[in-house]
């Protein structure tokens, strides 16, 4: 499998292709410096650079996400072990218990966060 970067074009809007998630995910916190979008396999990752934190957003509508999976792309994106960064694998129960309903039936949801220093 292959981590592919998927191309931006410049109307592209994260509030627009993700609303429900971006409620949550992405509001309430520090600027947005750079985002980027790839692709692992049938899993799609949305990556965000904020000033003192990176955040990886990992959606996959057909199945679980793998554990070496996730360490891949760790390894690729962030370019760093996962002992350093903070994994949050059950965070699709996380945000049902809070009520939020994403447009797409996703099998799996995890968020990666690593600290800037």
């Amino acid at each position: 499998m292959k981590l592919i970067e998927t191309p931006i074009t410049s109307n592209l809007n994260l509030e627009a292709m993700y609303p429900e998630l971006s409620k949550l995910t992405f509001a309430k916190q520090q600027a947005v410096k750079l985002y980027k979008l790839y692709a692992y396999d049938r899993t799609k990752i949305i990556y965000l650079d904020r000033f003192d934190t990176i955040t990886l957003l990992l959606l996959n509508r057909q199945r679980k996400i793998k554990h070496d999976e996730v360490d891949t792309i760790i390894h690729h994106i962030l370019k760093v072990d996962r002992k350093d960064v903070t994994v949050n694998v059950g965070y699709k129960k996380q945000i049902m218990e809070m009520g939020i309903r994403p447009r797409h039936n996703y099998k799996d949801i995890i968020l990666i966060e690593q600290n800037v220093k």
